[in-house]
């Protein structure tokens, strides 16, 4: 079988297709990439890729002359996702279309907010499987408005059909699912449990032995530190000598001087692998992103999200559901909420419930793997 990944162009909507094409690899089958930026997530997990946009500026692409930085959007609903990738997808879909024709494919699986998948996978009449994020691109409305939103690409490129068949992926247990946005989840929809992934690396030896002292995991992720945006976290570093716990900031290209001189148990590294971290901590503060939720759920690390725009939100509200977590403005967390996450019995049984759980109840992406053919065959 020949399976081609289709993905948004940043490294936090490839990082979760990894585990789905290693498990496809190591059954025998053979895996392709069309991306059109962030191609070194794909190199750098042993996996081959094709630029679909050479040479494109995607900076014009994701925020045009005029618009609002979509990352910052407080209302950004599911119509908004879908106008927002509708875009970036479309930059994308002759490339894709020709990858897919060239490479002949028997299944394409995309990152659900990638509609240039669909699109590829219609004109080919094959099957497609849609992967969400997480809770905040997991609306099912989203695929419907994504072809709105490129009815003119599909118009472009001749395609007038759908996908011989459509499933989706969820990597949110049943029991959750009335919080996610969108309400009923669809027939078509497979439960698959979340394997965190951000890329490998030589561990420094810090982490590589047991902390001293409580520790606690402090990111904005890959985008929300850079351009200033790491001021937010200010008031928590400001308060951090007062927690006896040792805290790690991952700077994911922020300017740590903006911050301030910091207190000497705070640890400032550019980046660390999460998952690794987060096997050390006991607590994390986040900005509440889908893999960065997903991956502390998996590991039972009590979280502490301080959402900044309405994709946050929607991961925010599931966490918060859960029960392994809370959310809290950034201007006003400080020591009180870092002594909960290392302190708070009923938020730590609940954390460790949620690993449980997702261990128990969601098939690893490998036991999909017989059922990934079936759907191709």
């Amino acid at each position: 079988m020949r399976a081609l990944f289709v993905t948004s162009p940043v490294l936090s909507h490839i990082f979760p297709t990894v585990p789905v094409a290693h498990a496809l690899r190591a059954a025998g089958h053979e895996v392709r990439y069309a991306a059109g930026d962030a191609l070194e997530a794909v190199t750098e997990a042993g996996l081959h890729a094709v630029d679909v946009t050479p040479g494109l500026d995607y900076e014009k692409v994701w925020v045009p002359d005029g618009t609002e930085d979509p990352m910052y959007v407080q209302d950004a609903g599911v119509e908004f996702l879908a106008e927002l990738f509708g875009r970036v997808s479309g930059a994308e879909a002759g490339g894709v279309l020709e990858a897919a024709r060239s490479y002949r494919p028997d299944l394409i699986v995309h990152s659900a907010a990638q509609g240039a998948g669909a699109l590829a996978a219609s004109a080919l009449g094959i099957p497609c499987v849609e992967l969400p994020l997480g809770p905040a691109d997991s609306d099912p409305r989203l695929a419907g408005l994504l072809r709105e939103a490129m009815k003119g690409d599909y118009e472009r490129h001749g395609v007038t059909g759908a996908p011989r068949r459509t499933v989706r992926l969820s990597t949110v247990p049943q029991r959750l699912s009335h919080l996610l946005p969108g309400g009923e989840r669809p027939e078509h929809e497979w439960a698959m449990r979340y394997v965190p992934y951000n890329g490998g690396g030589v561990l420094p030896a810090w982490l590589a032995r047991p902390a001293g002292r409580p520790r606690i995991a402090v990111t904005l992720g890959s985008i929300g530190a850079q351009w200033g945006g790491i001021t937010v976290l200010a008031p928590l570093i400001a308060a951090a000598g007062e927690v006896d716990a040792e805290f790690v900031l991952t700077l994911g290209g922020g300017d740590v001087e903006l911050l301030g001189e910091l207190p000497g148990n705070v640890r400032a590294v550019e980046w660390v692998p999460l998952g690794p971290l987060l096997e050390t901590c006991s607590g994390i503060v986040h900005h509440g992103g889908s893999g960065t939720l997903l991956t502390a759920l998996t590991l039972g690390v009590p979280q502490c999200v301080i959402p900044e725009g309405g994709y946050q939100q929607a991961n925010a509200d599931v966490l918060v559901g859960s029960g392994a977590g809370f959310a809290v403005d950034a201007d006003k967390l400080g020591a009180g909420e870092c002594r909960r996450l290392l302190e708070d019995g009923e938020l730590r049984a609940a954390a460790g419930v949620m690993r449980e759980e997702l261990r128990r109840t969601m098939p690893s992406p490998a036991s999909l793997v017989p059922r990934l053919e079936e759907l191709a065959a």
